[in-house]
């Protein structure tokens, strides 16, 4: 298969020369496009940008089923500090030591062009025995998934094999879907009240994390955390009007940082003081052991220039501290696996409007529905409008996989290792064609990655052997 891994990393090699940020992917898309009719093959591309390339089945295949192999086309694109990188115009410099793909000072974007560059391999290989072959490449993976808006049509096989899994050896069968849900209410500025004092809490350096695979690892929320503060405060009868509320990186990261201020009196400044000590000896009690760098701060300034309505400061942090956070349930089937959950994301106080944003996954389509039942509940219970800005489809497990059974036998055979079967708390673009063809019969497989999304993003080039590999040996079963 040294030849095969030549081709797939020659494949990879031309696309690092395309930008092809999220949102920005014509280029890569034209050049997809050449590629397939260079090759002599049918190709689509449709109104996303999206590349669907068709290869007919080897002689005597004509029959057999046709295996859908797909990944994104698009790529995180980040660079060091202090790189001069232009994600639009500059290409990514590969540096290949014969072990390991990694990039000069910026994201290497095999998550997931390395999928790409395996299926193109599959596409030109005439000397593999196969069915027909469709290879779909998608856009918009990272931000928003335009996977979701795909024709059904696209979705006519048998078998999908989703290439943007990230370690080897194991193999994806189910993932959460989502729903981004909006807390909102109309900003109601007044003036703080006269002589009062501004007191700001703040939490910094917080673990935070991905709000899917790593939910269930304890990490403190910021912004739930400062809200309890808040509502401890009040709940000791110490009265306050809030001026600012901030924090969070997106609404699918756990948030590590976030930072409250609020105006009250000078009388109550050593009560609220008292109080904030009792809440931090309660949050070390719980957290000392897995936070590791965090700070928290308490500042006390002069009075504020505006603060929100007593009604609203007050149905903000109450609606913070009930709004479904963490994880909710554990899958009854499978030891370890969350269930569903969500998390409070990032939250949005400025002139017109005071809001925050809640992701809730889950692979149950029941507790999701329940989920946004209890959200709707309390947002009118405090005088909110709720939203959804966006739903993820999940993908359920199929007990009945004949590419689960067929994957594992080929791996196990390949390398003496039996391959691990997990589900994922995560979106992954399988839960968007399950909900376009419940018959498809799918798994997700890759290289292994590490670090992806940042400057360290590495590829494992024995791994890129050995899924090549494997995809080569799930052709010839099916075949059979």
């Amino acid at each position: 298969m040294s030849k095969a891994l030549d081709i797939v990393i020659d494949e990879f090699s031309k696309m690092a020369l395309i930008p092809r940020p999220s949102h920005h992917e014509e280029r890569i898309s034209a050049y997809l496009c050449q590629w397939a009719k260079d090759h002599g093959l049918q190709v689509e591309v449709d109104e996303l940008n999206e590349v669907i390339i068709d290869k007919p089945a080897s002689a005597g295949c004509e029959n057999i089923p046709r295996v859908i192999f797909q990944a994104h086309m698009d790529m995180v694109c980040v660079a060091e500090e202090g790189v001069a990188y232009d994600p639009m115009k500059d290409a990514i410099k590969i540096i290949n030591d014969g072990k390991t793909l990694t990039a000069d000072g910026t994201s290497l974007g095999a998550d997931d062009g390395i999928g790409v560059a395996m299926a193109l391999y599959l596409l030109q290989d005439d000397s593999l025995r196969h069915g027909p072959i469709r290879a779909i490449f998608t856009t918009n993976e990272e931000d928003g998934m335009d996977s979701m808006n795909m024709n059904p049509k696209y979705l006519d096989g048998a078998y999908l094999v989703n290439l943007d899994w990230e370690t080897v050896g194991s193999l994806c069968n189910s993932c959460a879907g989502g729903d981004f849900f909006i807390f909102s209410r109309k900003a109601d500025w007044e003036k703080a009240p006269a002589g009062s004092k501004t007191m700001t809490i703040a939490f910094s350096n917080l673990l935070g994390g991905h709000s899917g695979v790593g939910i269930n690892k304890g990490h403190a929320n910021a912004l739930v955390s400062l809200a309890t503060a808040m509502a401890m405060l009040k709940q000791r009868g110490i009265d306050y009007r809030v001026a600012s509320f901030s924090g969070g990186q997106a609404p699918n990261a756990i948030p590590k940082f976030g930072k409250v201020s609020f105006a009250i009196a000078p009388s109550d400044v050593d009560k609220a003081k008292a109080v904030l000590d009792e809440f931090m000896a309660e949050f070390k009690d719980a957290f000392d052991n897995i936070e590791k760098e965090y700070t928290f701060q308490v500042e006390v300034g002069d009075a504020p220039e505006r603060v929100l309505g007593k009604e609203t400061g007050y149905g903000l942090v109450n609606l913070m501290t009930m709004a479904p956070n963490n994880v909710h349930t554990m899958s009854p089937f499978i030891d370890g696996l969350v269930e569903s959950s969500s998390n409070i994301g990032t939250i949005t106080v400025n002139d017109e409007e005071v809001s925050f944003a809640d992701f809730a996954r889950s692979s149950v389509a029941y507790h999701a529905t329940q989920t946004g039942v209890i959200c709707q509940a309390l947002a009118d219970h405090c005088g909110f409008t709720l939203r959804n800005d966006g739903h993820v489809p999940g993908w359920a497990v199929n007990p009945n996989s004949k590419l689960t059974e067929i994957t594992c036998a080929a791996y196990e055979k390949l390398t003496g290792i039996p391959m691990v079967v997990e589900p994922v708390h995560a979106g992954v673009e399988c839960g968007a064609f399950a909900e376009k063809n419940h018959a498809l019969d799918m798994i997700a497989i890759g290289p292994t990655l590490l670090d992806v999304h940042t400057p360290n993003e590495s590829c494992d080039i024995e791994s890129v052997r050995v899924t090549t590999e494997l995809l080569v040996k799930i052709l010839e079963a099916i075949a059979q």
